[in-house]
């Protein structure tokens, strides 16, 4: 449940966004946002955080190799990757670039389950000071 809430914040700046736009007819242009890249972006920052936070703090045995892949992943194709589509949008705005930043935050978005729910385990495995 604390997944899906702080997942709510993410979502709640879009839905009234949606909403403004097709208020003001204006829903064709919610593709040309760049606004997509950026939450993308939050979301793998924050994962990053979090999951480097509950690594630390745990005194299980961590598998290193794996802990590099998953924090490498974050960053290259998290953050890299959205930084630069954020860019391509700011710099040639195009529907093609909007829906691949639609993509991206639905991966985003997926990512920020998969990689909650396991920092919940990391988290629920350590006692409480």
């Amino acid at each position: 449940m604390s997944l899906m809430a702080s997942y709510l914040f993410v979502l709640l700046p879009f839905v009234i966004l949606v909403i403004v736009k097709f208020a003001q007819d204006q829903s064709n242009e919610l593709l040309l946002l760049s606004d997509w890249s950026i939450a993308s972006s939050i979301i793998y920052g924050q994962l990053i955080v979090k999951l480097t936070t509950a690594l630390a703090a745990t005194s299980k045995s961590k598998k290193m190799p794996g802990i590099t892949f998953n924090i490498t992943l974050l960053v290259c194709l998290g953050l890299a990757i959205n930084i630069v589509v954020y860019v391509l949008m700011l710099v040639m705005p195009s529907q093609n670039i909007g829906i691949i930043q639609l993509i991206l935050f639905v991966i985003a978005s997926g990512f920020h389950f998969v990689y909650g729910a396991a920092v919940y385990h990391i988290n629920k495995e350590q006692p409480v000071t």
